[in-house]
C-alpha cells in the first residue's frame, strides 16, 4: 500500500512531500492504484461501517489518501459536522488506514470521546443547538497511539485535532454515509458528487466497490 501511495502522490501532485504541508488526493483517479483503492471497499472494514450505520450497503461519499510532510504544525481542534447543523444520529462513518506509526511525539490523532453525540438530533432535547468554535475547544482532548497498519473508525462528528508532526504521516481515508438518513448539507453534496460519478464507467470501479459506489 505504500508504494501506490507514493506512486499516486509523485504521479497527481506537482511537488508532493513539502515540509509542512499536507498533501491531499481525492476522487475516482485513486482506484486506478489497487492497493489503496482495495482498502475502500476491504471486507473487515466494511463489516465495521455497516455495523456502525445499520445500513448493509452505505455509500462510500469520499475516497482520500492525506500526506502530512514534517515539520508540520498539526491540526487544530475541530469536527467534521456540518457548521450549524444537527444530523441524524450514527448517519455517516468514516476509516483511515494508517501507513506510519503516530504517537504522543509526533502527528497524535486527538478527540473528545462522546462528541458526536452533541451534534445529533435528540427527541429528549428538542431544542439542541449545535455545539459551536468555542465549546470544540474547550473539549478535554485525550491522545492516541497507533502503529502503522492500524485502522481507526471515527464518527465525523466527533472533536478532534492533529498534534505537531515530525514524522512523516500518511493515511488512506474514506467517508460513508446511510443512505436513509441524509441531512440536508449532505443531500445537497451527494447530488453534486453523482453528477461527477456519471462520467466515470462503472467498470473501472474495482467490482466490490461497485455497490457502494453507485446510488
Amino acid at each position: 500500500t505504500r508504494l501506490d501511495f507514493d506512486r499516486a502522490h509523485q504521479d497527481l501532485e506537482n511537488q508532493p512531500g513539502q515540509p509542512g504541508v499536507r498533501d491531499r488526493l481525492t476522487g475516482s483517479h485513486l482506484l486506478e492504484y489497487p492497493a489503496i483503492a482495495d482498502l475502500y471497499s476491504h471486507p473487515r472494514i466494511m463489516d465495521i461501517v455497516c455495523e456502525m450505520l445499520t445500513d448493509s450497503i452505505p455509500w462510500v461519499w469520499q475516497i482520500i489518501t492525506n500526506r502530512y510532510s514534517p515539520e508540520h504544525p498539526g491540526v487544530g481542534k475541530h469536527s467534521d459536522g456540518f457548521k450549524g447543523e444537527l444530523s441524524s444520529p450514527f448517519s455517516r462513518q468514516s476509516m483511515a488506514v494508517f501507513l506510519d506509526d503516530i504517537d504522543e511525539e509526533s502527528g497524535s490523532l486527538t478527540y473528545v470521546p462522546g462528541s458526536h453525540l452533541r451534534h445529533f438530533i435528540s427527541r429528549d432535547d428538542p431544542e439542541r443547538q449545535a455545539p459551536t468554535q468555542t465549546d470544540i475547544e474547550k473539549g478535554e482532548y485525550i491522545t492516541t497511539k497507533l502503529k502503522a497498519g492500524d485502522v481507526v473508525f471515527r464518527v465525523p462528528e466527533v472533536w478532534h485535532a492533529v498534534r505537531p508532526i515530525h514524522h512523516l504521516r500518511r493515511y488512506v481515508t474514506a467517508s460513508y454515509v446511510a443512505r436513509e438518513r441524509l441531512s440536508a448539507v449532505m443531500t445537497e453534496r451527494l447530488g453534486r458528487e453523482l453528477k461527477t460519478r456519471l462520467a466515470i464507467p462503472l467498470d473501472q470501479v474495482p467490482e466490490r466497490l461497485q455497490p457502494y459506489w453507485v446510488w
